[in-house]
């Protein structure tokens, strides 16, 4: 049976494709991370997606590219990891999404003389990526900007391969009071320290919007739990709050739809969502990101009249209510973005590997 291994860091795309795969008969393996977070209890949505939809998990602790000594020595445990994987796996190829986690894997392909494929999500390009780039097959690209960090020969640009439910989603109404809806959503690095603004000035935001909420399962942050008790405390205002753990891979569409504003993170997966929909954001881009990545991300949008960039050293209420406000007076327009990213580069990676 062909049989390839799937990793890396953006497991939304991932699954996309990943699924598109198992119709064309190819047994796929995952190996990605079982929890969102070192310490964190609960399972990650990327491990509850991947097993609802029936898919072999392989959980992988990898090294960041951080020089400390935590790293230094889980850098060759993960090595090992992914070569016991990979050995007892025995796939075709690894298809990479990217990440350290993605690097990790990609390197013990590489010590296996396994072909190694690549996507890369954003316009820049992460360290792990810059390096497998130039051990891998085949690189796609969602933006044609990367281009530049990998040889010529080897890339083609697919677009961003997108969630079913993005492609044609549905507006619900979730409130019954008649005010512009936001949905904050921070990510999986970046959610705490959103949610704790919304958490401190929730009253006077409800003011001027109704909140749809994704908060992330952290066990370690608590933050669900937290929001939920606040919307039992808001009184009147209570339907106007709508916390969400996680949203699903099947709803996420209609969430993004159903919303006049969005506020959070600027990542790759959620920028080109934004794009896609044409919907106006509030950006506050991640700051430890490599190369500047989720700004280089968010300036996209800004470019394309759909987005504010408001740092995270600014990040107060009367600046926020400012931006908020002008998002109002933008004409936002959808971009014009591959839908098709997923089935072109499953036809072209499996022309690639097979031939056929």
């Amino acid at each position: 049976m062909r049989r390839i291994v799937i990793t890396g860091g953006h497991h939304n795309a991932a699954l996309v494709v990943a699924l598109l795969l198992t119709k064309q008969g190819i047994q796929v393996e995952w190996i990605g991370h079982r929890h969102s977070s070192r310490g964190d209890q609960l399972d990650s949505a990327e491990y509850l997606e991947v097993t609802a939809s029936g898919l072999s998990f392989h959980d992988l602790t990898a090294a960041r590219l951080i020089f400390n000594l935590r790293e230094i020595i889980l850098a060759p445990l993960g090595l090992v990891r992914a070569l016991y994987l990979l050995r007892t796996l025995r796939p075709d190829a690894i298809l990479s999404f990217g990440g350290y986690l993605g690097g990790t894997v990609s390197l013990a392909a590489y010590v296996l003389g396994l072909p190694i494929y690549l996507h890369e999500q954003t316009s820049s390009a992460g360290r792990a990526n810059k390096l497998i780039g130039r051990l891998a097959k085949r690189i796609y690209l969602t933006w044609a900007d990367s281009a530049r960090y990998f040889p010529a020969v080897k890339t083609k640009v697919v677009g961003l391969p997108l969630r079913p439910s993005l492609l044609s989603p549905t507006r619900k109404s979730f409130f019954a009071r008649h005010k512009p809806t936001l949905i904050v959503m921070g990510g999986k690095l970046g959610a705490h320290c959103l949610n704790q603004f919304i958490f401190t000035h929730l009253t006077e935001l409800l003011s001027h919007v109704n909140i749809i909420h994704q908060t992330g399962t952290n066990s370690v942050t608590g933050d669900y739990d937290h929001a939920v008790s606040l919307q039992n405390s808001l009184g009147s205002l209570s339907d106007c709050y709508l916390p969400v753990g996680y949203i699903a891979e099947s709803e996420i569409g209609t969430y993004l739809k159903s919303a006049d504003y969005y506020f959070g993170r600027s990542g790759a997966h959620i920028c080109y969502e934004l794009g896609l929909l044409g919907l106006p954001a509030i950006l506050t881009p991640l700051t430890i990101t490599h190369d500047q990545e989720q700004f280089r991300n968010a300036r996209i949008l800004v470019k394309a009249g759909l987005g504010i960039i408001l740092a995270e050293s600014s990040l107060t209420l009367p600046h926020f209510v400012t931006e908020l406000k002008a998002l109002a007076s933008l004409t936002p327009a959808p971009l014009k973005l591959p839908k098709t990213a997923g089935s072109t580069l499953v036809r072209d990676f499996v022309s690639n590997l097979y031939g056929t």
